[in-house]
């Protein structure tokens, strides 16, 4: 699972680790999901993604949440690379 953030662990509140944490999980389940799911399964974990990314935003992590979406992006590139 992607690491929530680099960000000293201690000054992140409950709620903002949960997020990300949450983030980290549902953009794991799309990578491992990603052509085992039909058009409509695939746009439910979308948008769920992006409820929790707003959710991160609204709670002050941002950057946390957006590096998240950064490394999860760059994953399957990367593991496309190697094949």
């Amino acid at each position: 699972m992607l690491s929530p953030t680099k960000r000293n662990e201690g000054s992140l509140s409950p709620m903002q680790s949960h997020f990300l944490q949450r983030l980290s999980r549902l953009l794991k389940l799309r990578n491992e999901q990603n052509g085992q799911l039909n058009e409509d399964g695939m746009l439910l974990i979308d948008r769920t993604i992006y409820a929790t990314y707003c959710d991160a935003v609204d709670i002050g992590v941002t950057e946390e949440a957006q590096k998240l979406l950064h490394r999860s992006a760059a994953a399957p590139a990367a593991s496309a690379a190697g094949k």
